[in-house]
């Protein structure tokens, strides 16, 4: 265990920090003191970080301030798998809906496809679980 520089306490460096990395790309700094499931649990962070409406606020505001998402820093990626980050991502933002209102097309986000939910359930054959 050792202590993420957050201020949320120890973290186990053996799990990965799916929810900060996701509340980092979406929020941007600091890194928030989330609960880390283990696994990404997509509709449990966005209750964390206030529910839908407020993620979905926050997020038009980080947008209007700048480049967006933002790029997740590597601590925060180790032991995330990029392909499962990926899906992880899709998830989320399949979970907040539309985040834009202009008027030009906005490519939807898709449901979770069988392989998008076997890329997040993946674990190397070392993983142990």
């Amino acid at each position: 265990m050792t202590d993420d520089g957050s201020g949320g306490g120890a973290v186990d460096d053996a799990v990965g920090r799916w929810h900060a990395a996701l509340a980092y790309a979406l929020l941007g700094p600091p890194v928030r003191p989330l609960t880390e499931p283990g696994t990404p649990r997509v509709a449990a962070l966005i209750v964390e970080l206030g529910g839908v409406e407020t993620v979905r606020a926050r997020v038009s505001e980080a947008r209007a301030a700048g480049p967006w998402p933002f790029p997740v820093p590597d601590d925060l990626r180790r032991g995330l798998g990029p392909a499962q980050l990926a899906a992880a991502w899709r998830a989320t933002l399949v979970e907040l809906g539309p985040l834009t209102t202009n008027a030009r097309p906005v490519v939807t986000d898709r449901a979770l496809t069988a392989d998008d939910r076997r890329l997040l359930a993946d674990r190397p054959p070392h993983h142990g679980s």
